[in-house]
């Protein structure tokens, strides 16, 4: 009988160690902000990108031009209202600032830092807000058409913006959907290009990320397997073949010869000699990937559909596969160093990793 009671004593410490083990493995990942539905504080959207300045100091945007910001690692958020007004548009009496056209504040899609004070958020509707004070403050901008509109006159682009980068001091890039390109020459004060709108029976082709590793070449990615390569610092774009025509989404290099793109379906696509050969790196996963980051040329993460997040510690080599809670899809994912990234997804949700 004591034999008996020991066993089962040794058999529930066992599965409890199990169950502790298996616990402490999950715990990296954890989610900091809950759903819209079971936060219930009135603040909802879905939430595309994020990004961190340091381990305390981070910002989430979504729809509805959603800003949220953290100074304790993320542990609390606070709404930031902006006014993403155009310059010169008149003020929406007893409403909140409105965005570009009817429909109220455009979504923000894509948050991108030159240094730690210039940043930039993109989104649709064209909208480009710019801040000069690390994010405190933040001032509409205008895209506009390369091609006049009626009369001569200069003509606003629509299109949703999706990707950009600064490659020096005053010299950026833009891209977004109908094949947008923008470019600007001053700093990221004004912005001109050119958009194609798909008439009726017309595939729409989106541009979805940008990437330069060099003042000269740079890659942009998109629909059914759209990759678009310049050596010219933007003057001309050639059409690679990445060798998959699944869409993509996310593009991430850590030098001039090293880097990666996400896409539909799980792929992940890898490359070590600057684009001249694209390789498929093996994800187990069939969820559309829609952000990649990396810290180094070791470890980094994706981010996708049904909470999917895949960790690889060997630059991709082998890919480890995490969730969080729920069947939303992760948009965006941003990481400051190997033992801390977060992400965010279409529920309002925002996770993060502390390997610490």
């Amino acid at each position: 009988m004591i034999r008996t009671v020991i066993s089962l004593f040794g058999a529930f410490i066992t599965v409890a160690l199990l169950f502790s083990f298996a616990t402490v493995a999950e715990a990296d990942w954890s989610v900091l902000r809950e759903d819209d539905i079971l936060r219930g504080d009135g603040i909802d959207g879905m939430l595309q990108d994020v990004h961190f300045m340091d381990n305390q100091n981070g910002l989430v945007v979504g729809d509805g031009g959603l800003m949220l910001t953290t100074s304790d690692g993320g542990t609390t958020w606070e709404k930031m209202e902006v006014d993403m007004r155009p310059p010169g548009a008149g003020q929406r009496p007893g409403g909140p600032p409105g965005g570009f056209g009817r429909g109220g504040p455009a979504p923000l899609y894509n948050i991108y830092f030159v240094d730690e004070n210039v940043g930039f958020i993109i989104g649709g509707r064209a909208t480009i807000l710019k801040t000069e004070d690390g994010g405190k403050t933040w001032s509409r901008k205008m895209a506009m058409s390369d091609t006049p509109g009626r009369g001569g006159n200069p003509r606003p682009l629509r299109a949703n913006l999706m990707g950009i980068q600064m490659i020096n001091e005053t010299t950026g890039f833009i891209a977004g959907s109908e094949n947008t390109i923008l470019k600007t020459t001053d700093g990221g004060e004004s912005w001109v290009g050119s958009s194609e709108r798909a008439r009726v029976g017309e595939t729409r082709n989106n541009l979805e990320g940008l990437w330069f590793v060099s003042e000269t070449t740079g890659w942009i990615i998109g629909s059914f397997g759209t990759l678009l390569q310049t050596t010219d610092g933007g003057t001309n774009w050639t059409k690679q073949d990445p060798g998959f025509d699944n869409n993509l989404f996310g593009i991430y290099f850590v030098d001039e010869n090293t880097g990666w793109i996400s896409g539909q379906e799980g792929l992940i696509l890898h490359t070590s000699d600057g684009g001249a050969n694209w390789t498929q790196q093996k994800t187990e996963s069939i969820d559309d990937l829609h952000d990649i980051t990396f810290v180094d040329a070791m470890v980094g993460w994706a981010v996708g559909g049904y909470n999917t997040i895949l960790h690889t510690s060997d630059g991709g080599k082998t890919w480890t596969a995490s969730n969080i809670p729920g069947s939303a899809n992760l948009k965006g994912v941003h990481a400051t160093d190997q033992n801390h990234c977060w992400t965010v997804n279409d529920w309002g949700v925002i996770a993060a990793y502390k390997a610490e």
